[in-house]
């Protein structure tokens, strides 16, 4: 086959022909190379699309109009994709806040990212993650990527476990003659980003056949960009109509300095978001044993703002290198490899804190006299320790590496046997980070309190040998390894009058294992070396059956196909899993065809998910309380807050999900209409026994009575006894002692425990039920003018209804268009021009507004429900290209968010001033990229 045929047929379809001018005249120039083998997602018989379900693909021209430079953020312009889950911005829903490597994710539907099965060239990658697993999707040059195909549809027959919203699969370039370097920047008002890339490739004839390979390799450095320098993320938020966040009961955001908490009984007026507690400052000339109660400063600490210390997205350098070879051995035999490398480091400056600390009357550092202090009893203080080290690094790494051989053989009558071995691991160190950084020690530092070896009052920065006794070492690896056998057959089985059936049976064998070994989190001295593997074995057929074709001349029938799918898979350790799939093509005429698809599918729980001895921890946290519960009770009437206990991780109760899903796809291109297309897409999901992080509804426990009568089960009213000690369990309410004994839990900083006032359990459980429906809607017209050729594209995915059980007991909720949730409508819309060697685009992003039901409290007021308003942002792109035989380069300026639109406000129990999820704070983003073809 042609290459320029080829590309002409992959890239200029109706929906991009105004563009293909510009890209198929550099194309032509290229040598011409067979290729002989095209990757078809969803289906696994050759030379058959796939039947029934909707795909959407994004080909070259689409990756270069982005101007993004990861795969993630190209695929985030595709509204079916919700940007809930992992990402290198910290997220709180569906587990995002647990993504300590700062990984990123694709989710569909946002049924969650684990219910989006990523493949590189219809094989599976190594999962990561040390809190949770998923698999990072960006490990792939963008340069190495020939296209992207995504389809919406549960795929569970064809792939397996994972597929229930569908599947999102990388094809990288086979084929490629030449070299071609790009240099790139972007630049907003934050940080700054560059990088390039080079992909070369070449064609060879030896004397028992030919071959081909290309590689690819990209570097990227981004910088770092602190929390304060948007107002939407600094803690105080008084500016956008919020709280003054540096204080929160008796904890508080200490400046160098230091402050003395002592609880009241009434409210603090002065400082209304510290409830029932006065803070002291020390007055500058504090002495140990000379400076009494008498000279502090009543309700004037230290504050400063952690968002000026903290980044809200790390430095990250990333280098991606990926590999393919081909070679043939006669006209029958064909020896392929495919690999790629991707490894990421990426440096946060943090800020540590104390916590809530305690001086006893025997220390050298105690300051008699504290008003509403008794005498001799203990003081509570809290400081920083920015003057003693300044700011922290925590350093994050993340590596993958992949190796695919395998040969295909012709064998007789058409048929063909594919047989491929895939290698892939990853390796995290989430929490890599050197002494005197930040892990605390809480016991040695109280310790070092009680001895009055370390004196956070001091003006004089304390020696690296006293801080290494608290500020100590920790780790938190982890490493995967994915090893997959497979064996495919396919080809035709016979004549129809239609035309041939054909078929495809194969069989798979998949090894999984994770290991996660840390040592010192959180100061826990402890080493928890957590171990597990499964291994799955797959059998699985597919029938291709056209059943009326052209010539038959039946009414209203152009052509009929049918294909029937089926998939078993046997697990070690939870059983097994069998699910079908059915799809239909019914072409009406030349203009009018439908699709519709029907099939099962399943996830089975991770290996972290169902292993309590990787991720069990305890720790207290802050809850928003308007539950009216008494056995509960608010204790900072300002903020309506109330401090809990929460046991988080694994459960090794868990049971596979389960899913069916239908969906039918109307495409109308009218004859009389040449370049005109119209599609829309009707699916339903029905999706039960839903792995749920728990973790990602804790805000939102107590938040009204209706949340805490659904969350019951996993809520305990505990107030701890008057006689508490924080870091002894043996005071504690038995409630706490009792959880607590778990060998497997991590336990987080004690230092405030004995203000909890309840129990609850936000771990990983089957408890949801989600029942969603929706429309996928897509318009392409490409027409040609005098002035040039325009291209009008338009996308947009609307959910209907998204119904949802967050737990067995709970009523039915929708489950759309509010916080947290899938917003229901999403969109984007561009008009493209070509003449000559000129390109341009203007784009519209469109994110539906949707209601924020986790509103926060100020000055001791529950602010309404609101609605959130919808975010318009617009894209542009210019681009100039020159053939390689007259030049062989293409300058190309991207610009994000062209009129620098600001992102709504959201004040909820989320934090910060806006939603991460769905909108963000960068502003105008602009990306210049040199392209250079030799």
């Amino acid at each position: 086959m042609n290459l320029t045929d080829n590309k002409s047929r992959i890239l200029c379809s109706a929906a991009f022909s105004a563009l293909c001018l510009a890209f198929a005249t550099s194309a032509a120039a290229q040598e011409d190379i067979d290729i002989d083998e095209v990757v078809v997602t969803g289906t696994s018989i050759r030379g058959v699309e796939a039947v029934g379900s909707a795909t959407v693909k994004l080909d070259r021209i689409e990756l270069q109009k982005t101007g993004f430079n990861s795969p993630v953020d190209i695929l985030r312009t595709v509204p079916q994709i919700q940007n809930l889950g992992y990402d290198d911005v910290p997220h709180v829903a569906q587990n995002g806040n647990g993504n300590q490597q700062r990984g990123t994710t694709v989710n569909l539907r946002g049924l969650g990212s684990n219910a989006t099965l990523l493949l590189v060239d219809g094989r599976r990658v190594a999962p990561t993650g040390n809190v949770f697993s998923f698999t990072e999707a960006n490990q792939l040059p963008v340069s190495m990527i020939e296209r992207i195909d995504v389809v919406a549809d549960g795929s569970s027959a064809i792939y397996g476990s994972d597929a229930v919203a569908g599947v999102v699969n990388y094809i990288t370039r086979k084929s490629f003659e030449g070299l071609e370097i790009t240099a790139r920047t972007t630049q907003n008002k934050y940080y700054s980003q560059y990088g390039g890339s080079i992909i070369g490739g070449h064609a060879w004839s030896l004397p028992f056949g030919s071959g081909r390979g290309v590689a690819a390799y990209d570097r990227d450095h981004r910088g770092a960009m602190l929390q304060g320098k948007s107002r939407y993320l600094r803690q105080d938020l008084r500016d956008l109509g919020g709280n003054d966040n540096r204080v929160r009961n008796n904890t508080a955001t200490i400046a160098p300095g230091g402050a003395i908490v002592v609880a009241s009984t009434t409210p603090n007026t002065a400082l209304p978001t510290a409830g029932t507690f006065v803070y002291y400052g020390l007055p500058a000339n504090y002495q140990p044993g000379v400076t009494t109660g008498a000279s502090l400063i009543r309700n004037q600490p230290p504050l400063m703002d952690s968002a000026d210390y903290v980044d809200f997205i790390p430095e990250t350098d990333r280098s991606q290198l990926s590999l393919n070879l081909e070679q043939d051995v006669g006209d029958r035999l064909t020896f392929y490899y495919g690999g790629f490398y991707h490894h990421r480091e990426s440096t946060s400056r943090t800020l540590q804190q104390s916590g809530v600390r305690t001086i006893p009357a025997s220390s050298p550092l105690y300051i008699p006299g504290v008003p509403g202090v008794a005498p001799g009893a203990p003081l509570t203080v809290a400081f920083s320790f920015l003057r003693d080290i300044d700011q922290m690094k925590v350093l994050t790494t993340d590596t993958g590496i992949s190796h695919t051989v395998g040969t295909r053989v012709d064998l007789m009558a058409n048929w063909r046997a594919d047989v491929a071995f895939t290698s892939s691991t990853t390796r995290t160190c989430a929490n890599c980070i050197d002494p005197l950084n930040a892990n605390l020690n809480g016991a040695a530092l109280q310790a070092a309190l009680n001895t009055g070896t370390f004196n956070p009052f001091s003006a004089t920065p304390a020696s690296r040998e006293e801080l290494a006794k608290f500020l100590v070492p920790a780790q938190d690896k982890a490493r995967s390894r994915l090893a997959q056998t497979s064996v495919r057959l396919d080809g035709p089985l016979f004549d129809l009058p239609a035309g041939t059936v054909r078929a495809a049976a194969g069989y798979e064998r998949l090894y999984l294992m994770q290991n996660n070994t840390r040592y010192g989190i959180q100061g826990v001295p402890d080493t928890n070396d957590a171990f597990a593997e499964r291994t799955i074995d797959a059998f699985y057929g597919e029938l291709f059956i056209p059943v009326i074709g052209e010539e038959q001349s039946v009414p209203f029938v152009r052509s009929l196909d049918l294909d029937i799918a089926g998939r078993t898979e046997k697990y070690s350790d939870v059983g097994r899993a069998s699910n079908p799939k059915i799809g239909v093509n019914w072409s009406i005429n030349e203009d009018l065809s439908i699709k519709g698809a029907w099939g099962r599918s399943f996830r089975a729980p991770n290996l972290i998910e169902n292993n309590p001895i990787f991720f069990s921890r305890i720790s207290l946290t802050t809850l928003t309380n308007n539950s009216g519960d008494p056995t509960i009770p608010v204790q900072n009437a300002a903020t309506r807050q109330t401090n809990v206990i929460a046991l988080a991780g694994s459960n090794a109760d868990l049971v596979p999900e389960k899913a069916e899903s239908t969906s039918f796809t109307v495409d109308y291109q009218p004859s009389a209409v040449p370049g005109l297309r119209l599609s829309a897409t009707y699916y339903k999901i029905h999706y039960e026994n839903q792995i749920i992080g728990l973790q990602t509804a804790l805000a939102t426990f107590l938040a009204t009575p209706n949340n805490r009568a659904q969350y019951a089960p996993f809520i305990v009213a505990a107030p701890q006894p008057s006689t508490c000690v924080n870091g002894n369990p043996a005071t504690y309410n038995p409630v706490y002692a009792q959880a607590m004994a778990d060998p497997n839990l991590v336990i987080l900083d004690q230092s405030n425990f004995c203000s909890a006032a309840a129990l609850v359990f936000p771990r990983n459980a089957n408890a949801g039920i989600n029942e969603q429906d929706g429309v996928d809607v897509s318009i392409n017209y490409g027409f040609e003018t005098g002035l040039g050729d325009f291209n009008f594209n338009a996308n947009a995915t609307k959910i209907l209804h998204n119904r949802v059980k967050i737990t067995p007991q709970s009523a039915e909720q929708d489950g759309r268009d509010r916080i947290n949730y899938p917003v229901s409508l999403r969109g984007r819309a561009g008009l493209t021009w070509n003449r000559d060697f000129w390109t341009a685009g203007l784009f519209m992003n469109y994110v539906g507004e949707y209601t924020n039901d986790l509103p926060i409290a100020v000055g001791g007021v529950l602010q309404p429900v609101k609605k959130v308003k919808s975010w318009e942002t617009f894209d542009a792109v210019v681009a100039y290209t020159v053939p390689k035989d007259a030049g062989g380069y293409r300058i190309s300026i991207n610009v994000q968010n062209l009129f620098d639109r600001d992102p709504p406000t959201v004040l909820s129990a989320n934090g910060n001033g806006l939603d991460v999820q769905n909108a963000n704070v960068f502003g105008r983003m602009g990306t210049l990229q040199i392209t250079k073809s030799f």
